[in-house]
C-alpha cells in the first residue's frame, strides 16, 4: 500500500472526511486528496502530523520498511520485528495449527544462525564472563499480547509467500485473485499491528 492509500484507510476507520483531516492538521484540504490520490508524497513534517491526526504511528504511515529508523512506540517495535522476521534475521519455528497459525506452546524464536558466524553475545554468569553464538540465542517474547500480534503477522505472511509461490508456479486467474485478496489482508494486518502510538516503557 502506498502512502496515500494508508492515509484514506485510517481516515476512513475514524469516519472523517478528508477536509476534517487537513483541519485537524494544518495541512491544505487539496494537498491531502493529492497525497491520498499519490499525485504528492508527504514530507515528514506533514506525516508527523497527518498520523497524530489519525491516531497512529508514524511508522504505520512510513511502512516496515522504514519501521526500524524510530523504536519509541508498541507500533515501532511491531513494525520493527516484522522487518526482522521478514528480512530472516529473526526465524520463527514451530506446530502450525488447523488455522495455519503456530501454536505458541510449540515456537522457537531465534536469530538466523548464519549471523552466528559473525556474531556473538557475551553475558555473565555469577561473575564469570560466557560466549554465546546467536545461533544458541533463543529470543523470548516477554508480552503475550505482543507474541500474539507478532504470530497473526507471521500466519498472513506465511499464507501471502504460499498464494505468491501458487500463482508465479501455476498462473490463473483463481491464484491471481486468491494473491490479491492475501495480499490486501495482509497489509491491513500490517496496518493495524503498527498503529499503535503506546509508549514502549522499560
Amino acid at each position: 500500500m502506498t502512502i496515500g492509500e494508508k492515509i484514506r484507510y485510517y481516515r476512513k476507520q475514524l469516519g472523517i472526511t478528508q477536509g476534517k483531516l487537513a483541519e485537524l492538521t494544518g495541512i491544505h484540504p487539496v494537498s491531502i486528496r493529492k497525497y491520498e490520490i499519490n499525485k504528492m508524497q508527504p514530507q515528514p513534517q506533514q506525516i508527523e502530523r497527518i498520523a497524530a491526526a489519525l491516531n497512529v504511528n508514524c511508522n504505520a504511515l512510513n511502512g516496515i520498511e522504514h519501521a526500524g529508523m524510530r523504536l519509541e512506540t508498541v507500533g515501532d517495535l511491531m513494525g520493527m520485528l516484522m522487518v526482522l522476521c521478514d528480512t530472516g534475521i529473526i526465524q520463527i519455528e514451530g506446530e502450525r495449527g488447523r488455522n495455519d497459525m503456530f501454536e505458541e506452546e510449540t515456537i522457537n524464536i531465534q536469530f538466523n544462525p548464519i549471523l552466528s558466524t559473525y556474531l556473538e553475545m557475551e553475558y555473565s554468569i555469577r561473575g564469570k564472563q560466557h560466549n554465546a553464538s546467536l545461533q544458541d540465542t533463543l529470543l523470548i517474547v516477554r508480552n503475550d499480547n505482543l507474541l500474539r500480534d507478532l504470530l497473526k503477522w507471521e500466519k498472513m505472511n506465511y499464507l501471502y509467500k504460499r498464494s505468491l509461490k501458487a500463482a508465479q508456479k501455476d498462473p490463473c486467474e483463481a491464484k491471481e485473485a486468491a494473491l490479491k485478496e492475501i495480499t490486501e489482508a495482509k497489509e491491513i494486518t500490517e496496518l493495524e499491528l503498527q498503529k499503535s502510538r503506546t509508549p514502549l516503557t522499560f
